[in-house]
C-alpha cells in the first residue's frame, strides 16, 4: 500500500486517480462510472476504491468547498473551475460508493484494518465525506 497517512490524498494511487480525473473529457460520466464500478462489484479492488474515493472527495470539494490536504498544487483552483458543472445528482452514488469501499468486500478496507493505529481515523475520514454528501 503506497499510503503515508489516512486522508483521501495520502496515497500514490489517489494521485493517479486525480490525474486521470483532471484529464477527463467527460468528468461527470467518468465519475459516475467510477462509482458504478464499486457499487456493482462483488469485491472492490484497491485501485477502484481509490478512484471512487477521490471522486467523492472531489465532489465534496466542489459542492461543499471542503478543503483537503492535497499535494496537487492546482487542486483547489481546479475544483473551483468545476463549479460550472452540477455534480449534485451524483451525491447519492458517491454515498453508496463510499459504503462499498467501507464494506467487508473491499481490498482497501482490508488493508487499512491491518493498521491498528490509523484504521479508525481512515474510516472516520471517509464517513465524514459521506455525511457531508448526504446533506
Amino acid at each position: 500500500m503506497g499510503a503515508w497517512n489516512y486522508g483521501v490524498f495520502d496515497d500514490d494511487t489517489a494521485y493517479d486517480a486525480l490525474d486521470v480525473l483532471k484529464a477527463s473529457s467527460n468528468i461527470i460520466a467518468d465519475i459516475e462510472r467510477y462509482f458504478d464500478e464499486v457499487i456493482q462489484a462483488e469485491y472492490v479492488g484497491y485501485d477502484e476504491a481509490h478512484y471512487a474515493l477521490v471522486s467523492a472527495a472531489f465532489i465534496d470539494s466542489v459542492i461543499n468547498d471542503t478543503q483537503y490536504r492535497c499535494d496537487g498544487d492546482d487542486y483547489f483552483e481546479w475544483t473551483r473551475l468545476q463549479k460550472c458543472f452540477d455534480f449534485s445528482p451524483l451525491k447519492h452514488k458517491a454515498v453508496k460508493a463510499i459504503d462499498a469501499v467501507l464494506s467487508d468486500n473491499s481490498e482497501l478496507k482490508e488493508l487499512w484494518e491491518e493498521n491498528e493505529e490509523l484504521y479508525e481515523a481512515w474510516k472516520e475520514d471517509k464517513l465524514s465525506i459521506k455525511k457531508r454528501l448526504q446533506q
